[in-house]
């Protein structure tokens, strides 16, 4: 899909899932690193699998050697993304305005936790703060208890997203008027559209969303998500049509007497309910004993008989049950992911051995460079392959070993990019033409449909060609979301 065009990745390990995004969709990704290399390879796995299908570069931005090398490299590139702080790359020489004037094309992708403007600009963030200020946490937990983030760190992972989706907006308004565009990404913004359901609620239900813990809020009734089974929990709905099948199935297993099932009008019942009309079993009760019935089932035993029945009973899967989960097995969806020459991460059974082995390790009080067992679970899922594409195998040496499905495994020799400076270990470089054949390409990949979080895309400068369709003299910044 993207497969003429050339992006340069200069994040470092906070915003790297936008420029693997287009990666997947074909783009050939060239990533900068420091000499050295970026500091994100401390956590070999999680670079691998963030870093899939891109090529990577040695430059040292600090020098003039470098500062000249990534303008030469920008004048054959279609976007860039860096997620430094507002004006460190300008100060640098290496901003949106100097490398528009060495490529008036140019997309430029800015990440920062507040945007590139504004009073907050210029604060430092985690992801905890970022959660809170960006809404996330006022809807997540318990109504009783204070609010809590999502465990495994999700901030920048909305913001590349949207930085992606951002791209291509800049990129569409590129091909109509020949002229680059500056993306200003706010990881905050970003965070503030992952509360959509919050910000219309009061309007459709004459209050605003509340935390309800895994609870379903539908007006003035709260439906509660998660029921206990023998080995665990699974998700289901106990409204009007799970109830229906649900009231024999509870009859016949001996969790309720056979008058049951003629003292409601199943089918209507959560709407009598909401309704306030009068109720043999009170909701209270009902609910109750939808957790005694599936406290007596395994969760794989209540997903066979849902899926036999037409009932939603969904499992809450464990990351070994998701790593065993047969649908995954047989879509072929995990791949062996190589860290680093000789050190390869295997699919499946392998990847939950190693999960085990390092969480006995932080029993122990063992410090790594892993990260949390959730950082190494999301890593594992997500640098296991796109569906149908390929699997990333590591940069070393300027060199990307790829996994195509149906194909042997292939190598790209040779240095990384040409133009007279070294790649990476010292190796010879080697000119790559403008649109030439991408290695790596995504087969086929997931679509990114919503544009959130973008603060603004800029135009290269105010005046428009003439043949910009008519757009008019002057160029406005856009803005969106």
């Amino acid at each position: 899909m993207l497969k003429p065009y050339r992006v340069l990745d200069l994040t470092t390990g906070k915003a790297d899932l936008g420029p693997m995004i287009l990666a997947d969709l074909g783009a050939e990704v060239v990533k900068v690193e420091p000499p050295g290399g970026a500091p994100s390879r401390g956590d070999a796995l999680r670079f691998a699998a963030y870093n899939r299908n891109k090529r990577s570069v040695t430059l040292d931005l600090e020098t003039t050697d470098g500062q000249a090398a990534l303008l030469d490299l920008v004048r054959g590139a279609d976007w860039l993304f860096e997620d430094a702080g507002p004006g460190e790359m300008a100060a640098l020489g290496l901003g949106w305005d100097q490398l528009r004037e060495a490529n008036p094309r140019l997309v430029y992708v800015a990440t920062t936790p507040f945007g590139q403007g504004g009073p907050y600009s210029g604060h430092l963030a985690t992801d905890l703060t970022l959660a809170a200020m960006g809404g996330m946490m006022a809807l997540n937990g318990d109504a009783d208890r204070p609010p809590v983030r999502v465990s495994v760190p999700q901030t920048w992972h909305q913001a590349a997203a949207e930085s992606a989706v951002g791209a291509m907006v800049a990129h569409h308004l590129r091909e109509r008027t020949g002229v680059g565009r500056f993306v200003d990404v706010s990881v905050q913004a970003a965070v503030f559209w992952t509360g959509l359901q919050a910000m219309i609620a009061a309007a459709v239900q004459g209050k605003d969303m509340e935390r309800a813990g895994t609870a379903l809020q539908l007006g003035t009734l709260t439906l509660p998500l998660v029921y206990p089974c023998a080995d665990g929990e699974v998700v289901m709905i106990g409204n009007g049509p799970t109830l229906v099948p649900l009231v024999p199935w509870m009859v016949a297993d001996g969790v309720v007497p056979e008058s049951w099932i003629g003292d409601e009008e199943w089918a209507s019942y959560d709407m009598k309910v909401l309704q306030g009309l009068p109720l043999n079993h009170d909701y209270e009760e009902v609910m109750a004993r939808l957790a005694d019935w599936t406290r007596k089932f395994t969760k794989q035993e209540l997903l066979e008989r849902g899926l036999a029945n037409g009932v939603t009973i969904a499992p809450v899967a464990t990351i070994p049950e998701l790593l065993d989960f047969n649908h995954l097995r047989e879509r072929d969806y995990w791949r062996d992911l190589e860290v680093r020459p000789g050190v390869t991460v295997r699919g499946s059974r392998r990847v939950r051995a190693r999960l085990r082995d390092a969480d006995r390790a932080r029993a122990r009080g063992a410090r790594g460079r892993r990260g949390k067992r959730g950082d190494r679970s999301a890593h594992s899922a997500a640098g296991s392959g796109a569906p149908g594409g390929l699997a990333f195998r590591g940069i070393e040496g300027g060199r990307l070993l790829v996994d195509r499905r149906g194909a042997d495994h292939r190598e790209v020799p040779g240095g990384p990019w040409g133009r007279g400076h070294p790649g990476r270990n010292g190796e010879p470089a080697r000119p790559v033409a403008r649109g030439g054949p991408v290695q790596g390409r995504c087969v086929r990949a997931e679509p990114v449909a919503v544009l959130r979080g973008v603060q603004h895309v800029e135009a290269v400068d105010r005046a428009q060609p003439e043949d910009a369709g008519g757009a008019g003299d002057r160029a406005e910044a856009d803005r969106v979301g």
